[in-house]
C-alpha cells in the first residue's frame, strides 16, 4: 500500500512507523513543511494511564520515552499567596523536540521516508497517486479546510489570549497559577519536562488581558522570535512564582483557541488525523495523546481490513476507524469544553476560599470527583490527602 501523510508531527509519525512496521513492503511518505526538530511548544504531558496504555502497546517507544521524562504525582494550585495541594494523580512530560527525534528514529528504522522543508505535493496529486492520503497538519490543517464543506468542519475560535512559554525553574507538580491585574485574573499552569525547564502557559480573557497591558502591538522581538514586552510583562505578573527565575518563548505570541470539530473524519482515500480532526483546550493537555492513539487504531484498522497487503479497500477501515475513535475523542472535547469554559469565567470563582477556589477547578472538566480527592485539605503547604 502507497500511503502519504501530510504534517510531520507526532500523530502522523506514529501512523507512518505503525505502517511499515505492519507492512514493510509498502510505502508511506510524510511531508513536514518545517526543518527535522523545529516545532512549537515545549513539553508534552501524559498521565500515568496513558502511559501504561503506551507500555502494553509499544514497550520499546516506552521505555525511550521514561528515560527521558520527568514525572511527578501532585497537582498544585496557587492562588492569592496559598498553595493547595493533590496528591496521587501520576503524570509525566517529555520535551516536544525529544519526543519527535525519538520518532524520527522510528520511522528511520521502520524505512519511512520523510521529507523535511518540503510543502507537500498538492492533495489532488497526492490522492490520484497514493492509495490513502492523511492529513495530520494540525489545528490549522490547509488540506481540510480546502474540502471543509465534505468533512462538517466547525471550527469555534474563543474569545480568550494565551502563550505558550517556558521558564528555567523544575516545577514539581502540575501547577496552575492565579495573578491578579486589578482588573481580572490571569491563569496559568506549570509543569516540569527537564531536569532544568517547565512549560508555562498562560491565558487571560479579552477584558483582562488589554487591563494587564499585554495587548500592545509587538514591538520587538526575542532573539527566538517571540514578542518580548510579553515575556518581559509576565515576568513581572508572576514574579511571586517564579522566584527570579526567567520566562523564554519559542516564536511566541498572544494566540486564541479553536476548537475543531468534524462531522465526517475522510472522504474517499483521504482521512484526517490528530488535530486536524479534532482539538482539545491545553488545559487539560491531551492533544497529542488524541493524536498518537488516532495512528495506532487507523494503522491497526488498516492491517486488520487487509488494506496493506493489497487485498482490502482503505473504505471500511476509514468507516471504522471514525466509529472506534469517535466516541473517545468526543469524551475528552467534552471534558476540555468545560475546562475551558471554567477558565474563560475564572472571574466568578475569585473570592472564594483557597480550598474551594482549588477543588473547583480541579473538577472543572468532570474528570475528578469529590471522591477523586482525598477530604483534609489544609491551605499554604497543604493538600487534599
Amino acid at each position: 500500500m502507497r500511503i502519504a501523510v501530510v504534517g510531520g508531527g507526532p500523530g502522523g509519525l506514529y501512523l507512518a512507523s505503525w505502517v511499515r512496521q505492519f507492512d514493510p513492503a509498502g510505502e508511506v511518505v510524510v511531508w513536514e513543511r518545517n526543518p527535522a526538530g523545529d516545532t512549537f511548544g515545549f513539553g508534552v504531558v501524559f498521565s500515568d494511564g496513558t502511559l501504561l496504555g503506551i507500555k502494553e502497546t509499544d514497550p520499546a517507544l516506552y521505555d525511550a520515552m521514561a528515560a527521558r521524562s520527568e514525572r511527578w504525582a501532585d497537582i498544585a494550585v496557587r492562588y492569592r499567596g496559598e498553595v493547595v495541594r493533590s496528591a496521587g494523580h501520576g503524570f509525566a512530560a517529555i520535551g516536544r523536540k525529544e519526543l519527535l527525534r525519538l520518532l524520527y528514529r522510528r520511522c528511520a528504522e521502520a524505512g519511512v521516508t520523510l521529507r523535511f522543508g518540503e510543502q507537500g505535493p498538492p492533495v489532488e496529486r497526492l490522492l490520484a497517486e497514493y492509495d490513502l492520503v492523511v492529513a495530520a497538519d494540525g489545528a490549522n490543517s490547509a488540506i481540510r479546510s480546502g474540502r471543509s464543506d465534505a468533512f462538517g468542519t466547525s471550527l469555534d475560535t474563543r474569545s480568550s489570549r494565551y502563550i505558550w512559554l517556558a521558564v528555567d525553574k523544575p516545577f514539581d507538580a502540575l501547577t496552575f497559577l492565579v495573578a491578579e491585574s486589578g482588573h481580572g485574573a490571569l491563569h496559568g499552569h506549570a509543569y516540569p519536562f527537564s531536569a532544568e525547564l517547565s512549560t508555562f502557559i498562560v491565558e487571560a480573557d479579552e477584558h483582562a488581558w488589554r487591563a494587564a497591558g499585554l495587548a500592545a502591538p509587538i514591538a520587538g522581538l526575542t532573539p527566538d522570535g517571540s514578542d518580548r514586552f510579553a515575556v518581559e510583562r509576565l515576568e513581572e505578573i508572576f514574579a511571586d512564582t517564579l522566584d527570579g527565575h526567567r520566562l523564554t518563548g519559542n516564536r511566541s505570541r498572544w494566540r486564541r483557541f479553536t476548537v475543531v470539530r468534524n462531522r465526517r473524519w475522510h472522504q474517499g482515500n483521504l482521512v484526517l488525523l490528530g488535530d486536524a480532526a479534532h482539538t482539545t483546550h491545553f488545559s487539560i493537555g491531551s492533544g497529542t495523546r488524541l493524536a498518537m492513539e488516532d495512528a495506532l487504531v487507523l494503522a491497526g484498522l488498516l492491517r486488520d481490513h487487509g488494506c496493506l497487503d493489497g487485498g482490502g479497500s482503505p473504505e471500511a477501515a476509514l468507516v471504522a476507524y471514525e466509529q472506534r475513535r469517535g466516541p473517545a475523542v468526543a469524551a475528552a472535547q467534552r471534558a476540555a469544553q468545560a475546562s475551558l469554559e471554567w477558565f474563560e469565567d475564572i472571574g466568578l470563582a475569585m473570592g472564594r476560599e483557597a480550598s474551594q477556589f482549588a477543588f473547583e477547578l480541579l473538577t472543572r472538566g468532570g474528570r475528578l470527583s469529590y471522591e477523586d480527592l482525598t477530604a483534609a485539605v489544609r491551605s499554604s503547604d497543604s493538600s487534599f490527602r
